[in-house]
């Protein structure tokens, strides 16, 4: 039977908010949608995302708009604006953290072929014109993720999400406790 969503992890719910988390950060590039932004949120809260940083034009919190697709999760995910991508990536760089852009670019590589180091930088970019050129020249790559429709690309929450699935899967496969211990 299945659990309802009230009483879902209800108990721990504290405890969950505040487990280390590993280091796996986001930064969007001038995203311009409030409803990208708070999926973009929830995504981030559901895969362990330690930090997001907004840049540019990305709206931010507290906005009802973010807050009625990310439901809290605003409030659970760390995130700093800067009006300068360039400066974020810089400050993720010093920190150590290797920084890869979703993007479809002459080198971009599957991202079912790409193994996802640890500590992680993912950079999401504009619904349209996507990761900024010089913020593409500043990343140490970029992965894209292959299409199968009409389309050329997912919306950039759904991105966010598969993307995130899939660092998390192959971080699990190296074990929890690799993930664990990198978290804290």
């Amino acid at each position: 039977m299945r659990k309802r969503r009230l009483d879902q992890h209800r108990a721990d719910a504290a405890l969950r908010e505040h487990r280390p988390r590993a280091h796996l950060y986001l930064v969007l590039d001038n995203v311009r949608s409030l409803h990208n932004v708070g999926a973009t949120f929830r995504a981030a809260d559901g895969f362990g995302v330690r930090k997001i940083f907004l840049t540019g034009i990305t709206p931010r919190p507290p906005r009802p708009e973010i807050s009625k697709v990310a439901l809290g999760a605003e409030e659970s995910v760390e995130f700093e604006w800067m009006e300068d991508t360039g400066r974020a990536l810089l400050v993720l760089q010093r920190m150590g953290v290797h920084i890869v852009a979703l993007e479809q670019t002459h080198n971009s590589v599957s991202f079912y072929d790409y193994t996802f180091p640890e500590p992680l930088a993912i950079v999401l970019g504009h619904e349209q014109l996507g990761v900024d050129d010089s913020s593409l020249a500043r990343c140490d790559g970029a992965v894209e993720i292959p299409m199968f429709g009409a389309k050329h690309s997912h919306n950039v929450a759904t991105s966010a999400g598969i993307v995130l699935s899939e660092v998390r899967r192959q971080w699990s496969e190296c074990g929890a406790e690799r993930v664990q211990r990198r978290a804290e």
